[in-house]
Order: C-alpha cells, then sequence, then structure tokens
C-alpha cells in the first residue's frame, strides 16, 4: 500500500505536494510560511500554483518538510 501511494504523491502537481506535506505535519500556512523563511501570502500562492517558488525557496520548502527537493518539484 504505501508504495502505491508514494507512486500516487509523485504524480501529483508541486502545489499539491506541499499542501498534503503540510496537512501531515498539522501546520497552517502562516506556520509553513514561517518555516520557509516567506510570508504567508506568499505561500498560499504557491500552495495555489499561482507562483512557483525561486531556487532559494525550494530549496527551504524541501528542507521544512526533510524531503528531497527533487521529490517535490
Amino acid at each position: 500500500m504505501k508504495s502505491v501511494m508514494a507512486e500516487l504523491f509523485k504524480k501529483l502537481p508541486w502545489n499539491k505536494k506541499i499542501e498534503i506535506l503540510r496537512t501531515m505535519k498539522g501546520w497552517t500556512q502562516e506556520e509553513t510560511a514561517e518555516k520557509c523563511y516567506t510570508g504567508q501570502r506568499t505561500y498560499w500562492a504557491w500552495e495555489k500554483g499561482n507562483r512557483y517558488p525561486r531556487k532559494n525557496s525550494r530549496r527551504a520548502i524541501s528542507q521544512a518538510f526533510q524531503v528531497n527537493e527533487e521529490e517535490i518539484f
């Protein structure tokens, strides 16, 4: 079952992945934004797919969620 979930996760768009990871951690968007060194509005735009994070932000996101950057983006 775990590998099925992993395959499904891989197929999701990057913005859905960060939304799921945030939910799994039990973090609010505001808490996640702080952990990613950005503002809540910017984080919200990422989650909605309205903005694509810059390289430094992608690194901060992956570090906050403790996931390889390539697995998200």
